[in-house]
């Protein structure tokens, strides 16, 4: 579904992606670790086209992508979800899903607002609230059902986990395998290494714009060593 090939970006003079490589399967899910700094945000930006990279290649559904708008590679069938999440606070939960509408694309599930409050009970019962008088994990769940409603073939979640209390990040997991059974293919940025493997079948390791390792999730968790030297905060 998406092959990202030899990836710079920069801000500025800061060479921040320096050679990113990685490629996620269709239907898989794809964790990208790695600590706070090491280029896991620049990555998703790249992706989406918010910051212009300045050489490499990525291809999406079989398609260049690199350089393109943001507006076009949304339409394209690539979703976001950013670590600062940007739902609009003064729209209600059912505002702000509408905004995110797209027409249902060939060969994916078409989500509708009563299927994501399936997904998301907790939305359920706030249908008219305003954005901004929601819980930090609530507008997250906001955030991610605002995404599918524009029918997305894959989704980028940056640190879909950070500052949420436990129980919402279990409930987070429940509906990040949900999207998976939908047929939604998964990119996530994460630090918690615990939620990861158990929402991710991929793993790659970024550290100082650079991937220093890549493979499964299983033989991540049978390599402790490994995941405390690169992880360990």
């Amino acid at each position: 579904m998406l092959i990202v090939q030899d990836l710079h970006a920069q801000y500025g003079r800061a060479h921040i992606l320096q050679g990113v490589s990685f490629a996620v399967p269709p239907g898989a899910a794809l964790v990208l670790l790695g600590r706070n700094g090491a280029g896991k945000s620049t990555t998703f930006k790249s992706l989406i086209g918010l910051i212009r990279p300045t050489a490499g290649r990525i291809t999406f559904a079989g398609h260049q992508i690199a350089g393109h708008e943001p507006h076009r590679i949304a339409q394209s069938g690539l979703g976001y979800v950013p670590e600062e999440r940007r739902i609009f606070t003064d729209l209600t939960v059912m505002e702000n899903l509408e905004v995110g509408r797209l027409p249902s694309r060939d060969g994916q599930p078409g989500w509708t607002p009563e299927r994501l409050f399936s997904l998301f009970p907790n939305l359920a019962t706030m249908r008219s609230r305003p954005g901004g008088r929601m819980s930090g994990g609530e507008q997250q769940m906001l955030a991610i059902a605002r995404t599918l409603m524009g029918n997305p073939r894959m989704v980028l979640l940056d640190e879909p986990s950070e500052g949420l209390a436990p129980v919402i990040v279990e409930q987070m997991a429940h509906a990040i395998r949900a999207m998976r059974e939908a047929g939604v293919t998964v990119l996530l940025a994460e630090q918690n290494l615990h939620f990861a493997l158990a929402v991710a079948d991929h793993a790659a390791i970024i550290e100082t714009g650079r991937i220093t390792w890549s493979g499964t999730v299983a033989a991540l968790r049978a390599d402790p060593a490994l995941s405390e030297a690169w992880l360990a905060r």
